[in-house]
């Protein structure tokens, strides 16, 4: 594989109008290539700054396959990798379901030695021993409506260049965005790549297909578009009309949008300004931990935001995570074939378009420098 390249899509990759090539979903070489070259260059959500509102909250998660916290320093937020500068035992236990939270008491303490850190990341305390001058090493933090992402490499630019306008639109959807607090999460070990679970969140051909419930009472399929942008994938669409609808929204608006943020990071703001979000882990070539979470004005859900969840888990979700694992087990067969994308001459990507999948299998043959 070549030297790293830009992660926005010529117009030579934007041509390619075919699936990717199974060694893309199966093979270790290009899942570690992935690591480095994807994930270790990108931006990540990692959660919200509601979960790290006090002075001394922490906040863990994983990027790729980095552990790293986020912490509130006096106001401050600052990100870190989870990993003590003695002999590496992580600082605080890894992130097991989303993103745990806990608290420290003004200082950090390596549980292994009991090494000593101050909440800027300067060693405070070697156990009596002269260790000199030593720092975790930070990971850069930033924030989008509330929403905090990480991204471990030292010279990315800012979030706005990866995502940008994406936070004026989704506060022009979900104005409270910056209040919310984490109402309810879900984990999901999916058996397939996380391209797999990508490609099938960012297209909805599939939808009037399998989704039945999304696309008779929740969404007009009709105005459904997908809309590619560099390293933000668009979603729009007009909610059904409040007698066909198969929730009672929190609030007055039909309004639906999502924004998934490359690599593995997304919005969702059904109608009625219900605000969640999905972020993909990769676990391995053919493993993903889905993280779900939906963001309301509380930390219980009442009866009717608890409907909303429901709705979506044990509909939607639960028949992608068949499709995904399916598809995942169908690439690794030997008479599995690339096959041509279904894509949309006309520039609308209606409901019946993969142009979205053509976008992202660009994005990821250029982050590996790769031709084809």
């Amino acid at each position: 594989m070549a030297a790293h390249q830009t992660l926005v899509p010529s117009e030579s990759d934007a041509a390619a109008r075919s699936a990717l090539a199974a060694r893309y979903y199966i093979d270790p070489e290009i899942h570690a290539a992935e690591l480095s070259e994807v994930f270790a260059r990108s931006w990540h959500l990692v959660g919200h700054q509601s979960q790290v509102g006090g002075p001394g909250r922490v906040l863990t998660a994983t990027v790729g396959d980095e552990p790293i916290f986020v912490v509130n320093d006096g106001g401050q937020i600052r990100g870190f990798f989870n990993v003590c500068q003695h002999r590496g035992h992580e600082l605080f236990p890894p992130q097991r379901a989303g993103g745990d939270v806990t608290d420290t008491p003004g200082l950090i303490t390596c549980p292994y030695h009991a090494w000593v850190y101050e909440l800027d990341g300067r060693l405070a305390s070697g156990r009596s021993r002269e260790v000199g001058e030593l720092c975790i090493p930070p990971v850069q933090v930033d924030r989008l409506a509330g929403f905090l992402f990480v991204n471990v490499d030292p010279d990315a630019p800012p979030l706005a260049h990866h995502a940008p306008g994406v936070e004026d639109e989704l506060l022009g959807l979900a104005p409270q965005a910056e209040t919310r607090v984490l109402t309810w999460r879900r984990t999901q070990v999916i058996e397939a790549n996380w391209k797999i679970a990508v490609e099938n969140y960012n297209e909805c051909y599939h939808c009037p297909n399998v989704h039945r419930s999304f696309t008779s009472g929740v969404v007009d399929p009709a105005s459904y578009r997908v809309r590619p942008d560099g390293r933000v994938i668009r979603h729009t669409a007009r909610g059904v009309p409040d007698e066909r609808s198969r929730y009672t929204r929190p609030i007055d608006s039909d309004d639906y949008a999502a924004f998934y943020i490359w690599p593995a990071s997304s919005f969702q703001c059904y109608p009625g300004q219900a605000l969640n979000t999905y972020r993909w882990v990769p676990l391995g070539p053919d493993r993903t931990l889905l993280i779900r979470e939906w963001w309301f004005d509380s930390p219980e859900p009442t009866e009717v935001q608890q409907g909303i969840i429901d709705l979506d888990w044990n509909t939607t979700v639960t028949e992608d995570l068949g499709l995904v694992e399916s598809t995942q087990r169908g690439v690794r067969s030997r008479g599995y074939r690339p096959g041509p994308l279904v894509c949309d001459p006309s520039g609308t990507a209606s409901v019946h378009s993969e142009d979205a999948v053509a976008h992202l299998g660009a994005l990821v043959r250029s982050a590996l420098g790769d031709e084809q």
